[in-house]
């Protein structure tokens, strides 16, 4: 089977918002999308998205780590993060690896890709069908999602 590259600026994509009903932290509306039904499980999509935000409220939290590792940071002139990696970009690191996994185990298979969120911004979570044909169908009442073509 040979691997042909797909142009995603092509693609159809899926945005799913950030929920903000708790605060300005990162964190993206668990709804199952209807567009996605019958093209993945509710459970694996539960899984990706409560992980997600789950790893995004521990790179935010406030604890003696990130305190002391502000001080340094501070008294040091940010010299130190020239060093060392922080607490936030490990915790992000994660996320990528995560959302690489899901993607080769779980999306890729059934010809869908989540883009890591801090390629948008923080802003919203992707989702690129890959497949012809358009296996997501557009609707205009699921308000979870924004569609671009």
């Amino acid at each position: 089977m040979s691997s042909q590259p797909i142009a995603l600026d092509n693609c159809h994509k899926l945005f799913v918002e950030r929920d903000y009903s708790a605060g300005l932290d990162v964190r993206f509306q668990r709804s199952f999308p209807q567009n996605l039904e019958g093209i993945i499980d509710e459970n694996s999509w539960y899984y990706l998205i409560d992980n997600i935000n789950s790893m995004f409220k521990r790179a935010e939290a406030v604890n003696m780590g990130s305190i002391g590792e502000t001080l340094v940071s501070f008294f040091t002139c940010y010299l130190i993060r020239l060093c060392t990696t922080t607490r936030y970009e490990k915790q992000l690191m994660m996320i990528r690896k995560f959302i690489d996994e899901q993607n080769k185990n779980v999306f890729l298979p059934v010809g869908l890709c989540v883009t890591d969120p801090i390629e948008r911004g923080l802003r919203v979570l992707e989702i690129t069908v890959l497949s012809s044909g358009g296996a997501v169908q557009s609707t205009s009442r699921d308000p979870l999602l924004n569609h671009h073509r």
